[in-house]
C-alpha cells in the first residue's frame, strides 16, 4: 500500500515537474528543447490545455511547424485552447500551400485566408500578392518596414522537401528558417 501512494505521489510531482520545467525553457527562450520535452510528454499531458498550448508555441517558435497538428487536435475544451488551434492550423495550412506551390506550381488565385504575425503568414501573404512563377527564389520587401525583406524558396532538408525563408535587414541575412 505504501509502494503505491509513493508511486502516485512521485508521478504526480514528475507531470507537475514536467510542466515546470517545459515552462522555464520556454521563458529561457530554449525553444527546440520545450518542443522537444513537450513531444515526450504530450501522450501523458494531453488533457493539459496549459502544458499542450506552451508545448505547440515552443514548436512554432523552433520553426517545427509540423509538430502543429497534434496538439491542434487536442486543444478544443476551452474558448482560449479552440483560438490556440484556430492559430495553429492557419500557420499549418499556410505552409502547406506555400508547398504546394512551391514544389508543384500550384496557382493560389483569389483566395482569402486569416492571417497572422508569424513570419509564415507574412510572406504567405505577399506570396499571394505576387507569386513571381519563374523565379525560383522569390524575394519580397516588408510593407510596414523597407529595411526588412525576405527570400522564399524550395529547400531539401534531412532529405525531406522544406520550405526555407530568409529575413533580411538592409540586405544583410538575419535569420534562416526551415519549415
Amino acid at each position: 500500500m505504501r509502494f503505491l501512494l509513493f508511486f502516485v505521489l512521485f508521478t504526480l510531482s514528475s507531470f507537475a515537474d514536467a510542466r515546470e520545467r517545459l515552462y522555464t525553457l520556454y521563458q529561457q527562450g530554449n525553444y527546440l528543447q520545450a518542443c522537444n520535452l513537450g513531444l515526450k510528454g504530450f501522450p501523458y499531458h494531453q488533457n493539459d490545455e496549459a502544458y499542450v498550448s506552451l508545448y505547440a508555441f515552443s514548436c512554432l517558435k523552433a520553426d517545427l511547424i509540423d509538430r502543429l497538428a497534434a496538439p491542434m487536435m487536442t486543444l478544443n475544451q476551452s474558448e482560449e485552447a479552440r483560438a490556440n488551434s484556430a492559430y495553429f492550423a492557419v500557420i499549418l495550412m499556410q505552409k502547406k500551400l506555400l508547398m504546394q506551390a512551391l514544389y508543384d506550381n500550384k496557382p493560389m488565385k483569389n483566395l482569402t485566408f486569416p492571417t497572422s504575425s508569424h513570419l509564415l503568414s507574412k510572406v504567405f501573404d505577399l506570396y499571394l500578392k505576387a507569386p513571381q512563377p519563374n523565379r525560383l527564389i522569390k524575394e519580397y520587401k516588408d510593407p510596414s518596414d523597407s529595411r526588412l525583406s525576405y527570400k522564399l524558396y524550395p529547400t531539401q532538408s534531412n532529405g525531406r522537401k522544406s520550405i526555407a525563408i530568409d529575413e533580411y535587414y538592409d540586405k544583410i541575412l538575419t535569420l534562416h528558417h526551415v519549415y
